[in-house]
């Protein structure tokens, strides 16, 4: 198991390998971090390797936090998480009809364009 408490800072260091290297460490327990704090390391404001480490954690959250994530990022200046968003959005989008059945799910989708099948 990973001591998330002790790892955490680490995803705020100025080395963009400290950070990658926490990233990794910390995926197999990444639902111990607050979705919602992973949420707000997405900002546009931030280094590179803080965005792509929240998406990342976000990612091991599994599919709901994986949507909120990528819902934003679809008109994102960085082409690597927007493609990433992209497949995100997609991968749900291939799912049987029930995954629709959710309305944030629906709403998510509504937002970012995509009409059921």
């Amino acid at each position: 198991m990973t001591d998330v408490r002790r790892l955490r800072p680490l995803l705020d260091d100025p080395a963009p390998g400290v950070v990658g290297e926490a990233t990794l460490a910390l995926l197999p327990s990444a639902r111990e971090l607050p979705e919602e704090w992973l949420l707000g390391r997405l900002d546009a404001g931030r280094p590179r390797w803080e965005r792509v480490s929240a998406w990342r954690l976000l990612d091991a959250h599994g599919d709901l936090a994986r949507l909120r994530a990528a819902v934003p990022l679809l008109d994102d200046a960085d082409m690597r998480l927007r493609a990433r968003a992209e497949h995100a959005v997609r991968q749900v989008r291939r799912r049987e009809p029930r995954a629709w059945r959710s309305p944030e799910v629906a709403a998510l989708l509504d937002r970012a364009g995509v009409e059921p099948r």
